[in-house]
């Protein structure tokens, strides 16, 4: 996929003038969930264990049925455009168990600014289906719905919310640059199981991006809404009509 850009405050007036946002780069953006992924502690250690290969996916959806629960193109702001390249799912199938492996501190924030940012969670899903739409000013609405094996789903919040806290504050490093970043988290009630947004940000960037992140049952619902103007708070509202997507294949 393209690389993601964020509009530097100080450099915004300068024609051109933009550095990259790293984390859609192709080591974090779209993935497949067949890859073992990064643990969610920025502290090094592992997250919880996955359950062993024998852990069954009875009545889990498939990348097929969760295809068609992402919100349809009618649905996100027209300026935005379906990239071909951001689709993915498991089809038919299942990926199999994984065990989780760690990721730097210092890689760990930075994986936030990105479509496949439920990768920091650590924690391989059974089966996935996701999307991105952009536009040429590199703004983004990227959709992820995922379903786990036993009680993994949880275990993918917790960790999440882990490494939102621990990058409450922290230097982003792009180009050779580093810039003071925040991430400001809150919790979503009455969305979903459980739910919470983070608003990420910089005095040195020009506008922002807001992460979702959704559980329902055994699937995790996560989206990111990158915008050169705002902070993506369009989002929230995109992810509640995809939540209610999931609720209703249920």
């Amino acid at each position: 996929m393209s690389q993601l850009f964020r509009r530097t405050a100080l450099l915004a007036c300068s024609a051109g003038a933009i550095l990259g946002l790293g984390a859609c780069s192709p080591g974090t953006a779209g993935h497949s969930d067949a890859q073992a992924a990064p643990s969610a502690s920025v502290s090094g250690s592992s997250a919880a264990p996955i359950p062993g290969p024998a852990a069954g996916t009875d009545g889990l959806p498939n990348g097929t049925k969760l295809n068609a629960m992402l919100l349809p193109a009618d649905a996100i702001p027209q300026q935005l455009r379906l990239d071909p390249s951001g689709s993915r799912s498991t089809g038919d199938g299942f990926n199999p168990p994984l065990s989780p492996s760690a990721v730097p501190a210092e890689q760990a924030c930075d994986m936030l600014n990105g479509s496949a940012w439920v990768r920091v969670a650590g924690i391989s899903s059974a089966s996935f289906a996701q999307n991105d739409y952009m536009d040429d000013s590199q703004d983004m609405f990227a959709q992820e719905v995922e379903a786990y094996r036993g009680s993994d789903a949880q275990t993918v919040m917790a960790n999440l919310k882990q490494v939102l806290t621990a990058c409450h504050t922290f230097t982003s490093e792009q180009n050779g640059q580093k810039y003071p970043a925040t991430v400001t988290l809150k919790s979503l009630p009455g969305v979903g199981d459980e739910a919470f947004q983070a608003v990420i940000t910089s005095p040195d960037w020009t506008g922002g991006s807001t992460a979702v992140a959704v559980r329902v049952g055994s699937v995790v619902v996560t989206t990111f809404y990158n915008d050169q103007k705002s902070t993506g708070a369009a989002g929230v509202e995109l992810t509640k009509a995809l939540v209610k997507n999931v609720i209703a294949a249920h």
